[in-house]
């Protein structure tokens, strides 16, 4: 039993939901994550917005208790691991990352993810667009797949999305969480990043939606 975490049976594989808004994949002894946007806060200064530069420093602590707690081989990026051009805030990762080099670490591109694939590769990064460990195909935006047997042979997981659930109670209060969303043809993370904002999704009947509320994960329906 994993603290807090709630497991799901999805594709015949074990994984367990996690409150710090990632998947623990039992089997595979991967940790996923989805959409951290490091380099986003410096990337709002230079453009003359003061954000604190402690955003940065706490989404990577955040991530070494997390890793420090599950212990995973493997760590996957599903994409937007780096919000912006080279900085400061890079270095800060680069540092971190050397802090485990046993650790296996992989980036599935996103659309921020715009430094070049040297840059990951000298950091001990795999770099890929895609990336098929079956069942799943990992990618960022679920809605950039081909439509070809070969892609759709496996569940794709994503982010990109940033999804919430928005619940409704008396009085026209409304409150929005950070959700986990799984459908019948692809599921998505909600991102690890805490300075990354939302979207709100309307699920199907069929969806499995998990909320992360107070550190737990409770069901939406």
């Amino acid at each position: 039993m994993i603290k807090n975490a709630r497991p799901i049976n999805l594709h015949h594989q074990r994984l367990w939901l996690l409150p710090q808004k990632a998947i623990y994949w039992q089997k595979k002894n991967i940790l996923l994550v989805a959409d951290l946007h490091i380099g986003k806060a410096g990337h709002f200064r230079r453009n003359g917005i003061p954000i604190p530069q402690q955003i940065n420093s706490g989404i990577l602590t955040e991530l070494d208790c997390l890793i420090e707690e599950m212990k995973p081989k493997h760590l996957i990026c599903l994409g937007d691991l780096f919000h912006s051009h080279f900085n400061e805030e890079w270095q800060q990762f680069k540092a971190w990352r050397k802090q485990r080099p046993a650790m296996e670490v992989t980036l599935v591109m996103g659309n921020h993810d715009i430094l070049p694939s040297h840059i990951y590769h000298s950091t001990h990064i795999s770099v890929f667009k895609r990336l098929r460990l079956a069942p799943f195909l990992f990618i960022h935006d679920i809605d950039k797949l081909e439509n070809t047997g070969r892609e759709f042979s496996y569940y794709p997981i994503g982010g990109h999305v940033h999804p919430a659930i928005q619940l409704s109670g008396k009085g026209r209060q409304r409150m929005k969480f950070p959700c986990f969303y799984f459908g019948e043809k692809a599921g998505i993370l909600p991102a690890f990043g805490a300075f990354t904002g939302t979207a709100v999704i309307h699920p199907e009947e069929k969806d499995q939606v998990y909320m992360v509320v107070e550190n737990q994960i409770l069901a939406a329906k």
